[in-house]
């Protein structure tokens, strides 16, 4: 009975190990199926891949080629425009060349020699300098010496002469005259000193002579002497010339 119940049993253990395997291989075919299946498509996608890189490149060159035709036959054209322009300008020399070009004859008597053109250079020379001259002589006459009146009642005061031009004063005081830089009026010494001279004494005072440029410079002055309550006062200068105060020295002596 024992080997029978051996043999019994080692059947069941067959049994068992055959339906475990069957059971197995059942579970991992899909699977295996599966990976391969992967596999095959990534590979048929890699040379889908490959392939589109190969057409891209195929598209570009044939671009390129396209452009480079294009460029060729706009080159043709102007090859053929500037042709047709070359042998245009060569028509037009030939056409040139059949033409005569007649001098005509011109009197020896009648031509103008080097020495007729030197004189007359000369006389236009002289006509030249006769004008500046007359410009010179209208400019002093224009600007013959300005005279300076006394003007209002106070004509007991010691007036000393201050003319304001453009960016710059004259100091009559002085001999010679001196300018000086309106900008250095308040650290100019002869000014300094004038303002000085007019504060202390006791009928000294500046006059101003006032061009028609030198309002500014008047102003400038004029600010100076009032900081400091130095009597002053202002003569208008019409025109350009020199300024001659002849009637106050003559008064003075």
């Amino acid at each position: 009975m024992f080997p029978f119940l051996s043999i019994i049993a080692c059947v069941i253990g067959v049994l068992t190990m055959m339906i475990a395997t069957l059971a197995l291989a059942q579970t991992d075919t899909p699977d295996v199926a599966q990976i391969e299946t992967y596999e095959q498509d990534q590979k048929a996608l890699d040379r889908t891949k490959f392939r589109i890189e190969q057409i891209k490149v195929e598209i570009s060159d044939i671009l390129k080629l396209r452009e480079q035709q294009k460029q060729n036959e706009t080159n043709k054209a102007e090859i053929a425009e500037m042709l047709a322009e070359l042998n245009a300008i060569e028509k037009e020399l030939a056409e040139q060349k059949k033409v005569k070009i007649v001098i005509p004859m011109i009197d020896p008597k009648a031509r103008e020699t080097a020495t007729d053109m030197q004189a007359q250079h000369a006389q236009l020379e002289e006509q030249i300098a006769q004008l500046e001259q007359d410009l010179r002589d209208r400019k002093d006459k224009s600007e013959a010496n300005v005279t300076v009146l006394p003007q209002g009642s106070g004509l007991n005061f010691n007036p000393h002469f201050v003319e304001c031009a453009a960016e710059s004063f004259v100091m009559h005081t002085e001999t010679p005259q001196k300018r000086i830089r309106t900008a250095n009026a308040a650290k100019a010494e002869k000014f300094i000193a004038l303002m000085e001279l007019a504060a202390n004494g006791k009928n000294d005072s500046i006059v101003f002579l006032v061009r028609s440029d030198g309002l500014g410079t008047f102003r400038t002055l004029k600010g100076l002497c009032d900081q400091r309550s130095i009597r002053n006062g202002k003569l208008p200068v019409v025109g350009q010339g020199r300024i001659d105060l002849s009637a106050f020295t003559e008064k003075k002596n």
